[in-house]
């Protein structure tokens, strides 16, 4: 990170001004002002501790897309025939989420969406959904997208059951075998 003398300066401020509002923790931002003061380069990542490395529009937009889809997997359920219904699992057309550890970035992101923004309220259902799938999704996600990108005729039209069948039938099970 580069911090020229005008940054440093407005830093040193800013650490000033939170050393009056938070005098509990004003030993912390008095370090902080050290490290500006002084232009110690090598610590200037401990100025922005906390913050996170910017994650990748593609990132975002296929979280968006799988949320997406679940959404429409979901909508699709409940149009189908009583008898259509019993032939899939809930749990198969349910959003498991992202793998906390391995996944981060869009396990972080799909949060934001659902908790922060409030988005997709029936995936989240009210937080009911556990959002850390504690397993690496992004493969099945990928596969799943792709197959509902291409069974779907719009953004938010429902799909009938063969093409509900496509997008799940890669990785999950049915309460009875579907031909």
């Amino acid at each position: 990170m580069e911090l020229d003398i005008k940054d440093r300066l407005l830093l040193y401020n800013q650490y000033e001004i939170l050393k009056t509002l938070n005098s509990e923790e004003s030993k912390e931002y008095e370090l902080m002002q050290t490290i500006v003061a002084n232009g110690f380069k090598s610590n200037y990542n401990e100025l922005i501790t906390g913050f996170s490395k910017e994650t990748p529009e593609s990132i975002s937009e296929f979280v968006f897309d799988v949320l997406q889809m679940y959404r429409v997997l979901d909508t699709s359920l409940g149009e189908l025939s009583p008898e259509e219904r019993q032939k899939i699992a809930v749990k198969d057309i349910t959003y498991a989420g992202f793998d906390g550890n391995d996944e981060g970035s869009y396990y972080t992101y799909a949060n934001f969406i659902l908790k922060d923004l409030g988005r997709f309220e029936e995936i989240y259902n009210n937080g009911k959904v556990e959002l850390n799938s504690h397993r690496n999704m992004l493969n099945k996600y990928k596969r799943m997208v792709r197959t509902w990108k291409e069974v779907k005729s719009g953004r938010y039209k429902s799909l009938s059951f063969e093409n509900i069948v496509k997008v799940i039938n890669d990785k999950y099970l049915f309460k009875e075998t579907v031909k």
